[in-house]
């Protein structure tokens, strides 16, 4: 009875929405009913960027269904899950492949990979991609590039890298190197190169491997100081942080496959280069005043991060790695418009400076607040992050006089996280890979 009132509903709220938009079709509503101002799903680093191509232009008309503002009021949920898919099931039977249609699926995949459903999310996206492709449906220029992006960040974030390898590649393939010419926007091609690198930098299994992964950073940084964003520099702002996170991962490779000590200073430099790109107008929207946030926040805290374990020789060690990580912790004391994400990672920083500086009671209380899951993030990579925060924790016990069973508690919790990550995740020695970052354009637009 219970089902049958359901789609008694839905077949009544489609009936009212044909009511409204009676006299003309559907995927011409948005034209007249446009709302390009702000996001309204909020920043998050785990987003598909297929918001500002897809779904903004047609909100106004989209929220006309009680399913998709109840949706937009409880994102990310399962029930948001369960409102979109009716609300697609609404305008597909209107228009299949039309605006809103194509509109309410990109919202569902974006609701779906932020809740970490990913066999889900990937199988949203391959439908909505069907759609673009079909001679029916009213696309625009870029939309088949937004979608394919965003199934690569899916596809790496749930660890099948080389299939976000292979999409990457296909946008990589409009562009001709001999004359610097391409069909897709600069930053689908910048955001390609880069996915094509984190995928290929998470794959490496060999000391070749190792070698040659660096570079492919390179291209996407060398590629927008040729063809620089207009707008923010907030891509090349990411791209840099990519950077140097991967020569971290890369010198923590080479340590742990052939003890040998590696200078972090490449990856230092490519960290400051990208906080110098950070800044944004004030003038910005909220979003993209959220997204330098978060990225400045997250440069800062590797800074202190590689600062205090790889800098011994620095006499200020402590006291610059200290201040990098206060700074990274004062983003999230603002406005919180950056949330939870990241704040794990950060936290764990600040407490391993009071651990290092011996006070190991302000450390603890820190690492507490690193673990606390209340509210946090679901998505791979804040996993990691949560992860490292518990053998930091466990690390500090195990200094500490008759704490030896809470440490052994907390490493054993640290293999339980490993165990629920995607397997092509697990057993990663850092939680620096948690700060790496596959961005698509219609995140920092």
């Amino acid at each position: 009875m219970r089902g049958a009132r359901r789609l008694l509903g839905t077949r009544s709220n489609a009936a009212s929405l044909k009511h409204q938009l009676s006299g003309r079709k559907v995927s011409n509503s948005f034209s007249s009913l446009s709302d390009k101002s702000e996001p309204f799903l909020g920043f998050s680093r785990s987003n598909l960027g297929l918001e500002s191509s897809l779904v903004r232009p047609v909100s106004a008309s989209i929220r006309q269904l009680p399913e998709v503002e109840a949706a937009i009021d409880t994102f990310p949920s399962a029930s948001a899950v369960d409102n979109l898919r009716r609300a697609s099931d609404i305008f597909a039977s209107l228009e299949k492949g039309g605006r809103e249609h194509l509109a309410v699926q990109a919202l569902l995949a974006e609701c779906q990979q932020r809740l970490a459903i990913y066999d889900e999310a990937i199988s949203t996206l391959e439908e909505l991609r069907h759609s673009v492709d079909s001679p029916d449906s009213s696309s625009v220029s870029n939309f088949k590039e937004d979608i394919i992006l965003a199934l690569a960040k899916v596809h790496w974030t749930k660890g099948n890298f080389d299939e976000s390898k292979e999409l990457c590649e296909t946008i990589i393939s409009t562009y001709d190197d001999l004359s610097e010419s391409f069909s897709s926007t600069n930053l689908h091609l910048a955001s390609a190169m880069t996915g094509k690198a984190l995928s290929q930098l998470e794959n490496m299994k060999s000391m070749d491997d190792a070698y040659s992964v660096r570079d492919f950073f390179r291209v996407a940084i060398k590629f927008l100081e040729r063809h620089p964003p207009s707008g923010n520099t907030l891509p090349q702002a990411a791209s840099l942080s990519n950077a140097g996170v991967a020569e971290a991962i890369y010198n923590i490779y080479l340590q742990e496959s052939n003890d040998v000590s590696v200078p972090m200073t490449p990856a230092l430099r490519f960290l400051f280069q990208g906080l110098q790109k950070t800044a944004v107008s004030k003038s910005s929207s909220k979003h993209i005043v959220a997204a330098s946030n978060a990225i400045e926040a997250s440069i800062q805290a590797n800074l202190a991060w590689g600062v205090l374990n790889f800098e011994d020789d620095r006499s200020d060690r402590l006291q610059k790695a200290s201040e990098y990580a206060k700074t990274s912790l004062s983003f999230y004391n603002s406005e919180g418009v950056i949330r939870k994400e990241g704040l794990s990672w950060v936290l764990s920083v600040v407490a391993s400076c009071y651990h290092q500086a011996g006070s190991a009671v302000t450390a603890e209380g820190l690492f507490q607040s690193a673990i606390n899951k209340n509210g946090l993030p679901t998505d791979t990579l804040t996993m990691i992050q949560l992860r490292d925060a518990h053998k930091g924790y466990a690390k500090l016990c195990k200094q500490w006089e008759n704490r030896e069973s809470d440490a052994k508690n907390l490493d054993r919790d640290a293999d339980i996280i490993d165990a629920s990550l995607p397997p092509n995740w697990q057993g990663r020695s850092s939680g620096i890979h948690g700060s790496l970052w596959f961005w698509t354009p219609g995140e920092l637009i």
